[in-house]
């Protein structure tokens, strides 16, 4: 049970914080909101909730954060500000002026995942595990000591946008265990330096697929990666940009000697099927161009035909 109820102030930068606003707005502790002045989708849906609770949303600028969360915190006189999905750093100065305030919300694991994007590199990698981690901000990205961390099942089915959904709940769910923790006095647990590993924000050649590096399973797993932010994983057909959104690894009843790339299948009854690494097969059931969304067979109405390739990028 929480005793008194905080004041605190979320700063966020993605729909993946709405549940715990929700959440924090019913309890009576969000005393405000911070957003990035250039994200107008976010700042809609948070002016929603900022109006429904009578609070102050603050739109914010990277030249004058400092100023900015300052007054907010001396105004709104808050216990402890959150981030979630928060794309700058909070100074130094701050952390040293309002000691125990700032702890942010990760949404993947700590210390094995840090970085931009968790969600995407949990599922590039098909690991059956992820999870939240809380954690106090200090200077250095993710490297504070952990409040809490929760952890849920990743199934192979799980896309970026699902698993986004999934840790938004979670992270209104976990909530009252957090304010406890904090208001208990508890200082977190060090991070185990021995088991870090720290991932940059995808680029593009991240999102690419590469037929002779990969087998079936981790070009899917690429595939969900990148469903449905990026619209799919890329590949090449005659200079032609196709993203393949939704695919399935699966096993022919004949192994081929194709090479990597090379389409074994492209009809509605079998579906487009491509040749992978180790003689795997993918069957690429959804695709995205320029043209529109489709299914990967009616890729043959625009001239791709049985045994040409794909490029690998």
């Amino acid at each position: 049970m929480i005793a008194t109820a905080p004041k605190i102030i979320v700063l966020c930068n993605n729909r993946m914080a709405v549940p715990a606003l929700q959440s924090l707005g019913s309890l009576n502790m969000l005393c405000a909101i911070g957003v990035p002045k250039n994200n107008q989708e976010v700042i809609e849906i948070c002016s929603a909730i900022a109006k429904s609770l009578k609070i102050p949303l603050l739109i914010l600028s990277k030249d004058i954060l400092d100023k900015s969360l300052g007054e907010l915190i001396g105004n709104t006189k808050a216990n402890y500000v959150f981030t979630m999905t928060f794309p700058w750093k909070i100074s130094q100065k701050l952390i040293t002026d309002i000691p125990n305030t700032f702890y942010n919300f990760h949404y993947g694991l700590l210390p094995e995942m840090r970085g931009a994007d968790p969600v995407f590199e949990c599922l590039r990698q098909g690991v059956k595990e992820t999870g939240i981690t809380i954690h106090k901000i200090e200077k250095d990205i993710d490297t504070g000591a952990i409040l809490l961390k929760k952890q849920i099942p990743v199934e192979a089915t799980t896309t970026h946008g699902f698993l986004c959904t999934s840790l938004s709940y979670l992270g209104a769910h976990i909530l009252p265990e957090a304010i406890s923790l904090l208001q208990s006095g508890v200082n977190g647990i060090p991070q185990d330096t021995k088991k870090v590993n720290y991932y940059k924000r995808p680029g593009i050649k991240d999102v690419c697929l590469n037929w002779h590096n990969q087998d079936a399973k981790s070009a899917q797993s690429l595939i969900r990666a990148c469903n449905p932010w990026n619209k799919g994983a890329y590949t090449q057909w005659k200079g032609w940009n196709i993203r393949i959104i939704e695919a399935s690894a699966i096993d022919l009843p004949i192994k081929t000697d194709n090479n990597p790339g090379t389409i074994l299948s492209i009809d509605e009854n079998n579906g487009l099927i491509i040749q992978c690494n180790n003689n795997t097969q993918l069957r690429a059931d959804i695709i995205y161009t320029d043209e529109g969304y489709m299914s990967g067979h009616r890729l043959l109405a625009f001239g791709v035909k049985k045994g040409e390739h794909f490029v690998s990028l």
